[in-house]
């Protein structure tokens, strides 16, 4: 898990990751919530255990989301620890987080928890292929049973090294017009033929 206080940092830090470690090809996850959703509040109670357990199969980015903070924002609360780290949150960042995507995409935000895998290719983001998770969604309809279950499958595809058109297959969607159920797990199949949870978005601007 990375801070995401701008969405300038996250483009900074995928940069350095691709000085650094040669990173060109990467999937990115931007995990959009605040603290007071239902969603948000199982990410914070789980999010050092994901920090751990995703942290070399894709880059998880916390919108407004950070640490060592000092008193800069007004408006912070700390909201949980990582690594012995207290992380807080601010619904300032946040919102200009959010703003910042919206300008340069055709995404808008919906208001609740999602989430949003991206694939870098040859350093640049493409929004024209972009996984979207509606997660309050799925958990207030009871196809989830946890977000923590949903991570960690997730967590699987990812770490296979699959690119974002295999991971659509794999949760069940080859083409959303006919629905295709694919292989991820048969207690999927109602998720991912519904594009009310899951749908596979060109928010190329």
């Amino acid at each position: 898990m990375r801070d995401a206080l701008t969405y300038e940092k996250m483009v900074k830090d995928i940069n350095e990751n691709i000085e650094i470690h040669g990173l060109y090809n990467d999937k990115i996850a931007i995990l959009i919530t605040r603290p007071n959703l239902e969603t948000g509040k199982q990410i914070l109670e789980n999010l050092e255990y994901y920090h751990f357990r995703t942290g070399k199969s894709i880059n998880f980015y916390l919108p407004g989301y950070g640490a060592y903070w000092g008193d800069e924002f007004t408006d912070k609360q700390a909201v949980t620890t990582i690594n012995g780290t207290k992380w807080y949150f601010s619904n300032e960042m946040f919102v200009k987080f959010i703003d910042d995507v919206e300008n340069i995409t055709k995404w808008k935000y919906s208001g609740e928890s999602e989430l949003l895998i991206i694939e870098l290719k040859e350093g640049v983001l493409k929004y024209d292929d972009v996984l979207h998770f509606n997660l309050d969604s799925m958990i207030e309809d009871g196809k989830i049973n946890s977000i923590n279950t949903f991570i960690e499958d997730l967590s699987h595809l990812t770490r296979e090294g699959k690119c974002i058109c295999q991971i659509s297959d794999n949760l069940g969607i080859k083409d959303l017009k006919s629905g295709i159920v694919g292989t991820l797990l048969e207690k999927y199949k109602k998720i991912f033929t519904n594009i009310k949870y899951y749908s596979v978005k060109n928010y190329k601007k």
